[in-house]
């Protein structure tokens, strides 16, 4: 707890997944999952923000949409596991199963997935099946050349069943 004279800038920092999870709001803001527009007088005063590019903005649904569909491939050995993983997890007294993920995807020229960041799902082998997942293929387009990256997505875990 923070005392009445101390400089908020010296308080401790947001833990990484809070400020993740922050962020994570505010790209899905960008992405248009949670705009909204206002007509009032104050807004119209005020500054204008940088519009995000449209070309971003699908090429970052295009990847949620892959991606959730590679979490959802009951033929693959990873999905098997991770999903394996969840209904045990359901059937104990523990932390709820996640039903949503905020991962920070990094994605090279070649549509290949260089580096991904997200808050641990509790267990090693549920965690490198996740990575593996979403690094074993190239995504059906590269990212656009002025893209910024990372992207922040929030995808579904829904529960499949093996084939």
């Amino acid at each position: 707890m923070r005392k009445n004279n101390e400089n908020p800038s010296t308080a401790a920092p947001l833990s990484w997944t809070r400020r993740l999870g922050n962020r994570a709001l505010r790209m899905l803001g960008i992405v248009g999952l949670g705009l909204s527009v206002s007509s009032s007088p104050a807004q119209a005063q005020a500054p204008a923000a940088q519009p995000v590019p449209q070309h971003w903005i699908s090429y970052a649904q295009m990847a949620s949409n892959q991606f959730e569909a590679w979490l959802g491939n009951p033929d693959d050995e990873s999905v098997q596991r991770l999903h394996a993983w969840m209904q045990e997890r359901l059937l104990q007294d523990g932390p709820p199963v996640p039903t949503s993920l905020v991962v920070r995807v990094w994605v090279e020229p070649n549509g290949r997935v260089g580096r991904m960041e997200f808050a641990s799902l509790g267990q090693n082998q549920a965690d490198a099946d996740l990575r593996s997942i979403m690094t074993a293929q190239p995504l059906s387009e590269p990212p656009p050349p002025d893209m910024r990256l990372p992207m922040v997505l929030q995808l579904s875990l829904k529960m499949v069943t093996s084939s």
